[in-house]
């Protein structure tokens, strides 16, 4: 029987997203956990809070139901390069956001999964560390500054959008002032968890048409 990685799902944080300090129970429960808690659950299928945005509703149900859809990556003993290079989702512009990673196979099998969640228009960025996962790629030093700086440059990324910021996992967070340091782009440090993204982003998670 093969071992599934780990997509650190527990560590999402789904209450740090929700209202703080301003809710007044509207919704009927006595706390954003309980309600989350119905949801999980499955007892209630929208979610019936006035404080957020339809967006970020979408987004939690998003979140809530991502063992649902995300694919179950075996554990391999050798890391498996996925594509390279600069990639357009769904009509990415000069103002769309940047999500930089890894070229690992079942990194890019992951996000895909969560992106075909949204109509957002985004930029990936896939930077090559050997194959590893991002979290591997930072034990073995293979998602570098230098790595990134390489991958900025090859896809002449300044000239397609008008914005210097970069998005990046939150388990490169130590390596963000070199990142910087080398590229001259901002960095803004996203989730540790990709699942997390829908929320993280806010807004921008629109929900398709029809569904």
């Amino acid at each position: 029987m093969s071992l599934k990685s780990d997509l650190y799902l527990e560590l999402i944080d789904i209450e740090k997203y929700l209202p703080q300090g301003v809710c007044k129970n509207s919704c009927g429960f006595t706390s954003c956990k309980e309600w989350l808690h119905i949801l999980q659950e499955r007892k209630a299928q929208t979610a019936p809070c006035k404080q957020i945005t339809p967006n970020l509703a979408y987004a939690v149900e998003i979140v809530l139901s991502l063992n649902a859809f995300l694919p179950k990556i075996e554990i391999t003993q050798h890391p498996v390069s996925g594509i390279l290079g600069l990639h357009e989702i769904n009509q990415a512009g000069p103002e769309s956001p940047i999500l930089v990673t890894g070229n690992a196979l079942s990194t890019q099998d992951v996000l895909m999964a969560i992106l075909c969640t949204t109509t957002a228009p985004f930029y990936l960025l896939f930077v090559d560390c050997l194959g590893h996962t991002v979290d591997m790629a930072m034990v073995y030093q293979t998602f570098t500054a230098e790595n990134v700086l390489k991958a900025i440059d090859e896809t002449q990324l300044a000239s397609r959008v008008k914005h210097r910021e970069l998005i990046f996992p939150g388990v490169t967070a130590p390596i963000k002032s070199d990142i910087e340091a080398k590229t001259g782009w901002a960095v803004k440090v996203g989730p540790y968890c990709a699942g997390e993204l829908p929320l993280f982003l806010g807004e921008l998670w629109r929900k398709p048409q029809g569904t």
